[in-house]
């Protein structure tokens, strides 16, 4: 049963990886990304359902479009992958054993996921762009808002209700100052801020700190190791996160 689980999760992942490569193409150029039919950037041909599927058209197709033999790009294919991975390895480390029995970790799962989309719409695009997109974070925000609802009227949490207020109220508030200063070119350390302000939402304090100096040193790493390509701050906090949660839930849940 779990290995049929962990094979729905995986097809799952995939999917949610090849509305990430869409996604970040068409949300800068501010497209459609649910009702206009994906097609090929090199030639503008309509792509039909079989050139969609995740992970297999890449390999049936060899990589290529099917209609201008232009290549694609891999990266679509290993995110697909490694999307894949993420949702078995997260619902691993939520030690849900039964999703039916235990509504209370499928919505922490549930939540995670959103997170997920949130982080990985931001890094794809900050690091195509070296922007970070305010609506993206925005979207992130009213998940957990809903998440956070759910803890305090269905397991009546309350504990940290007036702490989550004070974060959101922090994003609302940078938001506030994002959109005016939209304009101004010079705008990305508060879009930082921004991204900072919606990881507070989504974990503690401590943690948020610890996320930004595993960034700080990453950054600095990246830029003795390779000095051709320059990653932006938003795209290794993002990342940083989403490892940082799997591996604190693994830990956590696993030790109870």
């Amino acid at each position: 049963m779990n290995v049929f689980i962990y094979i729905m999760l995986f097809i799952m992942g995939t999917f949610f990886g090849s509305f990430f490569t869409l996604a970040v193409y068409r949300i800068p150029l501010g497209k459609d990304i649910t009702h206009e039919r994906s097609f090929c950037p090199t030639c503008n041909h309509k792509l039909g359902a079989w050139d969609l599927i995740p992970v297999w058209s890449y390999l049936f197709l060899k990589g290529k479009c099917r209609y201008c033999g232009e290549k694609v790009r891999i990266r679509y294919f290993i995110l697909e992958i490694l999307s894949g991975i993420v949702f078995v390895i997260a619902y691993v480390s939520y030690n849900i054993q039964n999703v039916l029995l235990e509504p209370n970790k499928l919505a922490i799962f549930i939540a995670f996921v959103m997170m997920y989309v949130t982080l990985i719409l931001v890094a794809g695009i900050d690091k195509e762009y070296r922007k970070i997109n305010a609506s993206v974070l925005g979207f992130g925000v009213i998940c957990q808002s809903i998440y956070m609802l759910y803890l305090c009227m269905i397991e009546k949490e309350n504990d940290s209700i007036y702490r989550y207020t004070m974060y959101f109220a922090s994003f609302i508030l940078v938001f506030i100052v994002f959109k005016v200063r939209q304009k101004n070119k010079s705008n990305y350390p508060l879009q930082v801020g921004l991204l900072f302000t919606y990881i507070l939402c989504v974990i503690d304090w401590k943690a948020s700190l610890m996320i930004v100096l595993f960034s700080f040193l990453d950054l600095i790493i990246w830029k003795c190791v390779s000095k051709k390509q320059k990653l932006p701050w938003g795209f290794v906090m993002s990342l940083c996160t989403i490892v940082y949660v799997i591996v604190e839930n693994g830990i956590k849940f696993w030790m109870i």
